[in-house]
């Protein structure tokens, strides 16, 4: 490997490094803005331009736009900025439509179904108990969120919730 690709590998590990902290940063503050800063960050730093044509020799377009700018002033970098603008531009078109079509996978929230009512222990112990149709443990994700986060079955959740109401349990009764 020569000298420049040495130079490129260790500006991409680097620039990867921003755009991994650029996502940490940004997460909390919802899908929509994270995908903007982080494909910002990303055409940013990874967008190359060649310096030299014939040579094909390769630079970071934002090294490019800053000392281009510094050297000949808004009309030596205007094809630079060109190129950063149309590559981010589509880069947000995508993401956009990415967003869209997957805007109700995974973060959608179930309703739980509230708890029954209790009746007082007298008119429990008087009353058979009715069966349902609940099966007693459904591993989907959202039968996991709704039931327990412990994986307990139908019959180990109205135990539970007996004991912590302070009523007998159904071997009782």
């Amino acid at each position: 490997m020569t000298d420049y690709q040495y130079a490129w590998m260790l500006y991409l590990t680097g620039a990867t490094g921003c755009v991994l902290a650029a996502w940490l940063m940004f997460r909390r503050f919802g899908r929509a803005v994270t995908h903007f800063f982080v494909i910002t960050v990303t055409v940013v730093l990874f967008t190359p331009y060649a310096i030299d044509a014939e040579k094909m020799t390769m630079a970071p377009a934002v090294y490019t736009l800053l000392f281009g700018f510094l050297d000949g002033g808004f009309a030596s970098v205007k094809p630079v900025l060109k190129l950063m603008l149309g590559l981010w531009g589509c880069a947000l078109i995508l993401s956009l439509i990415y967003q869209l079509l997957t805007r109700h996978r995974g973060g959608a929230t179930h309703e739980i179904p509230e708890p029954r009512r209790r009746q007082s222990t007298r008119q429990n112990r008087n009353q058979a108990y009715v069966e349902d149709d609940e099966p007693d443990f459904d591993y989907s994700p959202q039968a996991r969120r709704a039931n327990s986060s412990r994986g307990l079955s139908r019959e180990e959740r109205i135990a539970r919730d007996e004991l912590l109401n302070e009523e007998p349990i159904r071997a009782i009764r």
